[in-house]
């Protein structure tokens, strides 16, 4: 007699790798830890499955919670783009259609939030790919994860997107401080180096050094302006 279900206590298993690995190699690890053969179609489609009812379980607000929480958090948002694969529904709906022959390979950005106190090695990460308000709320509810509270003051730092700066202004509101980072200056400050001169002029590299020592910790940042052509 062949068993055509899994227990719970398998699809936790399956989903736990499915977690961290492709759905091809779920089954070798399967057989691997628990001596348990099973397809990696059917392996895929119960994580698929336990990934749907999570997605469609409501969720609470994101807010800050009422306790202390730590002095201070370090944050950042950055985007990555991702290879996805969608499979394009047939407009022939009592045809049995081959999906995929309508497969369709594109790329979308997923945006990271990362969350940790100053000189943390363990930080929280949150991922979407969902609009920024989405971000937002994903920032916040990693941030909670990483031990804010009404009392912390968050840093955020990132490449200077306004939308980036928005979202931090309206999660932690005074709470929260916006900062450029160095390596994203430096990249606007060349862009702008080689619009006022000829690109890669003398003059262009010079006045890109001052500026970038200006906006380093040893330089006064007010003065970065008085440093542009």
């Amino acid at each position: 007699m062949v068993c055509r279900g899994c227990s719970e206590p398998l699809q936790r298993a399956i989903v736990d790798f499915g977690a961290d690995a492709p759905a091809a190699r779920i089954p070798q690890k399967l057989k691997e830890h628990y001596g348990i053969e099973v397809c990696a179609s059917t392996c895929w489609s119960i994580v698929l499955q336990h990934a749907q009812t999570i997605d469609e379980c409501p969720k609470a607000a994101a807010q800050i919670p009422e306790r202390d929480g730590v002095a201070q958090l370090i944050a950042e948002i950055d985007g990555s783009m991702i290879p996805v694969v969608e499979m394009a529904e047939s407009n022939d709906q009592s045809a049995k259609v081959d999906r995929r022959k309508t497969r369709q390979v594109g790329w979308k950005e997923a945006r990271l939030s990362l969350v940790h106190p100053p000189g943390s090695v363990t930080p929280v990460f949150g991922a979407t790919v969902g609009p920024p308000d989405q971000v937002g709320e994903t920032l916040l509810r990693t941030a909670v994860q990483a031990g804010l509270g009404r009392k912390t003051q968050v840093h955020a730092v990132s490449d200077g997107a306004a939308w980036i700066a928005d979202q931090v202004s309206e999660q932690f509101g005074l709470h929260g401080h916006f900062l450029v980072d160095f390596y994203h200056v430096c990249d606007y400050l060349t862009a702008a180096g080689k619009t006022a001169w000829a690109i890669a002029s003398t003059a262009a590299r010079a006045w890109l050094a001052e500026a970038a020592w200006l906006c380093s910790p040893s330089g006064a940042e007010e003065d970065v302006v008085q440093a542009a052509p």
